[in-house]
C-alpha cells in the first residue's frame, strides 16, 4: 500500500481523463479577470487532511476558478462556503473558510 503523499502525487499527475485535463488547462490559461495575477493550479486536485480521518468528502470536478485556481477542493464558490463553514461548525476544520491550498 502506498502512502498518502504518493497517492496524492499520482492523482496530480494523472492524465487518463482527457476531457478533465483539457478543461483544467484551458481554464488555467483563460483566467477570470479578477484572478489574472494568480498562477492557476490547472491539474487534478489531491486530497487534503489526515489519512485516518473520520470523514471523507468527495467532489466531482474542480470548479473553474475555485479548485482549478487554488489546487484545493471547494474554495471560490457558494458550495465551498457551505462545506467549510459546516466542517468548522462541527469541529472538522480549523477555519470556517478556505481560499488557498496551504490552509488547513
Amino acid at each position: 500500500m502506498e502512502n498518502i503523499k504518493e497517492l496524492q502525487n499520482r492523482v496530480i499527475d494523472c492524465t487518463k481523463c482527457h476531457r478533465l485535463i483539457s478543461y483544467c488547462q484551458d481554464i488555467a490559461e483563460k483566467k477570470r479577470r479578477m484572478y489574472t495575477d494568480w498562477t492557476y493550479w490547472g491539474k487534478p486536485l489531491p486530497s487534503f487532511g489526515v489519512p485516518d480521518a473520520r470523514l471523507l468528502i468527495l467532489g466531482l470536478a474542480p470548479a473553474a476558478h475555485g479548485g482549478n485556481r487554488t489546487g484545493r477542493m471547494f474554495p471560490g464558490d457558494r458550495s465551498g462556503d457551505w462545506v467549510f463553514s459546516t466542517l468548522y461548525k462541527f469541529g472538522f476544520a480549523s477555519s470556517p473558510d478556505s481560499n488557498q491550498a496551504n490552509e488547513v
